[in-house]
């Protein structure tokens, strides 16, 4: 390997701590609310959150969620999707951990 992809590597695994870690503290700091927002989600099928100034939408698919995250003041947005499984009660176990990761990503956004 030469040494540029040593540093990406490096980077990567940084980026990877930091990202884990953050989804972590959020699940343990917030897990009353996200397991709230999953009630909310699962009867309404959609919700809209804010997380420093930015909305974030989530939509439930029959198999699975989607999350939108509105733009930020560096011009990006994200997005992703999760497959949770048909059932209610793989929903309800995924969704606070998808709720970390979807908040994670957004505030990782606004630090860089």
């Amino acid at each position: 390997m030469n040494s540029i992809n040593d540093n990406e590597a490096i980077g990567d695994e940084a980026w990877d701590a930091k990202f884990f870690t953050l989804i972590l503290d959020l699940s343990e700091k917030n897990s009353s609310r996200y397991e709230s927002q999953a009630k909310i989600l699962l009867r309404n099928k959609s919700l809209k959150v804010t997380v420093s100034g930015i909305e974030i939408r989530y939509k439930l698919t029959p198999v699975g969620c989607w999350y939108f995250a509105s733009e930020n003041a560096k011009g990006s947005s994200n997005q992703g999707w999760s497959r949770m499984g048909w059932r209610k009660s793989s929903k309800i176990k995924a969704l606070p951990n998808f709720f970390a990761g979807s908040e994670a990503g957004v505030l990782i956004e606004l630090s860089e």
